[in-house]
């Protein structure tokens, strides 16, 4: 995984109706059978066919196979299902294959009965899989004008230096621009980008802006599933830029806006 590879991946709704081969499906299948979670929270995966399990979402057309994710309630574990669900969606995209995150406009029991949810699990979120059509329906170009798909929030209402009253200019970030910047163009629910950072010389601090009613029993914390992606984002572009490191839970002891939550600290190793 590489940060062109996140520049690049841009989410897909309309696939052409082209069979994945099974070579292709074996290289997802091992994939998933990995322990990507982060903080030890594991997140278990099922590729799903579409005519099989009768799974479906009003906002696809094309794709006969998903792939969902689910975990056990726990700490961090909303955290941990998007790091580890970003992760594939960027190995799928690596393999050519189309994803785009799919959490409210999904038939929610039918996935949830196709991955035999229990009682203590959350599914937050599912993907189709599968080749982009060449063209865009134009509900989905819809979509993405409505959501601002393509937009970001500038770099210095994101992103901080030792608090929240000093803004990071991206000219001004140092060793943590490419991180930063992958963060800035990490995918989330509704576009609302609900990451929030504040950097140091050897460590950054992640905290989530919270947006009313993304929390829910159905799919959990939905931002902090954000966060986990942002995460994931950081932790690849600082690998790509050389940057050794870890993330950790520990008190930054700044002092957060309003509605906003630690979430979690990259520190360099020393």
């Amino acid at each position: 995984m590489n940060t062109e590879i996140i520049r690049n991946r841009k989410s897909v709704r309309t696939y052409k109706e082209q069979a994945i081969p099974e070579k292709i499906l074996d290289q997802v299948r091992d994939y998933l059978e990995q322990d990507t979670g982060l903080f030890e929270v594991s997140i278990a995966f099922s590729i799903l066919n579409a005519r099989e399990t009768g799974v479906s979402s009003p906002v696809i057309l094309g794709a006969d196979t998903y792939v969902a994710g689910k975990y056990k309630k726990q700490k961090n574990a909303e955290l941990s299902f998007g790091y580890a669900f970003e992760k594939f969606i960027l190995y799928a995209t690596s393999l050519g294959l189309g994803t785009v995150w799919l959490a409210a406009t999904i038939d929610r029991k039918a996935f949830e009965k196709a991955v035999h949810l229990k009682d203590d699990e959350v599914m937050p979120a599912v993907t189709p899989l599968g080749y982009a059509a060449e063209k865009r329906s134009i509900r989905e170009n819809m979509m993405r004008k409505g959501m601002k798909s393509d937009s970001r929030r500038p770099f210095e209402e994101l992103f901080f230096y030792e608090n929240f009253q000093n803004p990071l200019r991206e000219s001004d970030a140092g060793i943590w621009q490419l991180p930063l910047e992958m963060v800035r163009l990490a995918p989330s629910a509704t576009n609302k980008q609900p990451w929030r950072v504040v950097a140091e010389k050897d460590q950054v601090h992640f905290y989530e802006r919270k947006t009313k009613g993304y929390a829910k029993e159905a799919t959990g914390d939905i931002q902090k599933v954000d966060l986990g992606i942002a995460l994931c984002h950081f932790e690849i572009a600082a690998e790509e830029s050389g940057l050794k490191g870890k993330f950790i839970q520990s008190d930054s002891g700044i002092t957060a806006a309003e509605d906003t939550e630690y979430i979690a600290t990259y520190r360099l190793e020393r």
